[in-house]
Order: C-alpha cells, then structure tokens, then sequence
C-alpha cells in the first residue's frame, strides 16, 4: 500500500491539473481584418522585413474617415508555417502615419526561422481608450529583404 500511495497521488495530480494550452495560431488566423472602433472601420497593413539577423514588422492601422479612434498598437504576432513569431511595441515604436487617419508600431527581433520571400500572416495586438485588447489581422504578406 505504501508504494500504490504515491503513484495514486501523482496520478490524481496529473488528472486535475489544467489542459495545455492551446497553440494561438488558430486563434490569431481568426482575428477580424476589420474593427469598428466608435463608428470608425480600422484596418491593418502590414510591412514585414528581414535584414541581416533582424526582422522587424511594421503596422498601420487605418480608418476609413478621420478621426482614428485612441488605439495603440501594443504588440505584433507573424504567422509562418513553421509557428509565431512575436514582438512587443514600445512607447518609442509608436507614430502617427497621417492626418488622423493613420497611426503605426514597429516591433523588431531575431529572425531566426524567417526569410525574405516567406509568405506570412500578420496579426495586432490593439490596446483602445478604456484599455481592452482587440486583435486585428492584416492581408497576408511576403516578408521583405531591408536594404
């Protein structure tokens, strides 16, 4: 008996324990292409591009009329047939690209497992005014070769 106690605990231990997680690429394919943000339809281009050992993605979102809604850009996440790739935006990485009617964020890393030509979905992590995330999925893309 002392010896079927322990395995019995450890069995009951794998048995409550939560499920693993799920991969998000399922999850981030299915983000929308467009969000409406305080009457505003926002949509998302993306730029992916490698140079040397760095990749970096950058994001527009758009609006169809003036002004774009308070969004950030928080966070970047490239679909690849070999898994994700992800980057956070910072403050810094942050712009507008318009007249009110375009903002952007840069993420950057390693691009280990990318190539310039590589067929890529691009997905963002958008923060809004009251401070919830929304994902918005840009038109799929071929990474770029930075000069």
């Amino acid at each position: 008996m002392k010896r079927v106690l322990p395995l019995l605990t450890a069995l009951a231990l794998v048995a409550c324990s939560p499920p693993p997680v799920p991969t998000p690429t399922v999850e981030l394919l299915g983000a929308p292409v467009t969000l409406n943000v305080e009457g505003a339809v926002v949509s998302a281009q993306a730029t992916p591009a490698v140079q040397g050992s760095t990749f970096s993605v950058l994001v527009r979102l758009r609006t169809d009329r003036p002004p774009l809604p308070g969004l950030l850009v928080t966070g970047v996440y490239v679909v690849t047939d070999g898994g994700v790739w992800k980057g956070a935006v910072s403050s810094a990485q942050r712009a507008s690209c318009g007249t009110g009617t375009c903002l952007q964020g840069r993420a950057a890393g390693s691009a280990a497992g990318l190539r310039a030509g590589q067929s890529v979905q691009v997905v963002a992590r958008v923060q809004d005014g009251q401070g919830r995330t929304l994902w918005l999925r840009a038109p799929k893309v071929q990474i770029a070769s930075a000069r």
